[in-house]
């Protein structure tokens, strides 16, 4: 009796191309303010001839808290990108042929749907409100002001939040946000927990409204390093956030309970 057995060699090289780089705020010029993981930059590969017309399946490259992108094992080829339709941000084009050879940097820019500008905290003792205004397009006659004109109808703000955490990643994103009942800000019943203080006009950003928000008093526990901000999404898509930056409320001076 003999046996054999039939297989085949696996001779491609593994793939160590690296896409990076870096998303923008159009608003701000400076990096996308994110929680980490909540959305991706989507890449096709075109150029694998695997399939007439390259790729039907998307590969997704998850964006960091600071903005930043990276995938370090990828074949060279020829790609379309675009970020996730998901994302809290106005559509843009896809960007197209996008050639990986080694190591690429592709940056974005986006426009935000919502702004979440000054962002305060006060702490009376373990006590925490927070604050921040949102600011929007506004809608004159059912028309956005000319400098958006190039934008559809601004979907309906949904939801203002405040996310803590324990550690330097804060937001709606994965393992950055403590999912405690916060029945004493609740209002309505609802999900969302959010109280309007005043609704302003801001004539240094033109035809825009800004309205604030106050959320808490929030009992913190003594003895801890808390990681704090605000949030704001709009009823569309996977309803993803606009956010602040992060404030570090330290309270390891005082004896845990």
């Amino acid at each position: 009796m003999s046996l054999s057995s039939c297989f085949k060699v696996d001779n491609w090289d593994a793939p160590d191309s690296t896409f990076h780089g870096t998303v923008y705020d159009s608003y701000t010029n400076a990096p996308y303010l994110s929680s980490q993981s909540e959305w991706v930059i989507r890449i096709l590969e075109k150029s694998w001839d695997g399939i007439e017309g390259g790729a039907t399946t998307y590969q997704d490259l998850r964006i960091k808290q600071d903005g930043t992108f990276q995938n370090t094992k990828l074949f060279d080829g020829i790609y379309h990108m675009i970020p996730s339709a998901s994302g809290p941000f106005w559509p843009i084009d896809t960007v197209r042929n996008v050639e990986l050879k080694g190591s690429k940097e592709q940056n974005f820019t986006l426009t935000p749907y919502l702004q979440i500008i000054d962002f305060q905290t006060d702490l009376d003792g373990v006590d925490l409100t927070l604050s921040c205004r949102v600011k929007a397009p506004l809608l004159v006659n059912n028309e956005l002001p000319p400098q958006f004109s190039n934008l559809s109808n601004l979907p309906n703000l949904y939801d203002v939040r405040f996310f803590i955490s324990l550690h330097q990643f804060c937001g709606n994103g994965t393992n950055s946000n403590i999912g405690w009942d916060w029945h004493n800000v609740q209002r309505n019943g609802q999900k969302q927990i959010r109280r309007a203080i005043t609704n302003e006009f801001d004539p240094a950003v033109g035809d825009n409204t800004t309205v604030r928000y106050e959320l808490g008093p929030i009992t913190l526990r003594p003895g801890y390093k808390w990681y704090v901000r605000m949030g704001a999404n709009v009823d569309r898509g996977d309803r993803n956030y606009n956010y602040s930056e992060i404030k570090e409320i330290d309270l390891t001076h005082l004896p845990p309970q």
